[in-house]
């Protein structure tokens, strides 16, 4: 009896910890990964470079608007990436001068206020042209929105995220569409 009343106690206890056990092991601190094939990653690695993923939507703004906020503190540059996918019926005579304007456009925008960004212009499938810029700069970290024009906003993962996430050679931040930092946090 007196097992299931500690049982329920235990079940009702707060998800948050409130104060540290002197001879407990601290559960803040962070070992090393093991990555498998990247060997061993220590988490909280100086910041090189972001690499930021747009395709010009509201959630890729929002991506880049987090990376801004990252870099700030570790005065990192970041690599803003459009990547263009060509369609077999695609006139790129039209789109992609559209394409590389735009992206002109986003970067002269944030340079005006003082952010160290540099825009690349690739043709392929986003999730592999984001790995392989991210390598070429030498970036410890990608950020990109959750999900982006291509799906609706009810998608919990759009596929560029998806496949960063599970394939990239380095970390992934997706950020959420919806995603406002100078929010406070709602209470229960």
């Amino acid at each position: 009896m007196a097992s299931s009343r500690r049982e329920r106690a235990i079940d009702r206890a707060s998800p948050i910890q409130r104060g540290l056990d002197a001879a407990a092991a601290d559960p803040t601190e962070i070992q090393q990964l093991s990555t498998g094939a990247f060997g061993m990653v220590t988490p909280m690695q100086a910041l090189r470079r972001i690499v930021t993923g747009t395709d010009f939507s509201e959630c890729a703004e929002h991506a880049l608007a987090q990376a801004i906020g990252i870099t700030l503190g570790a005065s990192a540059p970041i690599t803003l990436v459009h990547v263009y996918e060509a369609a077999e019926d695609d006139l790129d005579e039209r789109r992609l001068p559209e394409c590389e304007a735009a992206l002109a456009d986003l970067v002269a925008r944030h340079r005006r206020r003082g952010i160290d960004l540099t825009g690349v212009l690739r043709s392929g499938r986003p999730w592999t042209k984001l790995d392989n810029v991210a390598a070429d700069v030498g970036a410890s970290l990608i950020v990109v929105g959750r999900h982006g024009a291509g799906r609706g906003p009810r998608v919990e993962l759009g596929s560029v995220a998806d496949h960063l996430v599970r394939g990239a050679s380095r970390p992934v931040l997706t950020v959420a569409c919806d995603f406002d930092p100078s929010a406070p946090c709602s209470k229960p």
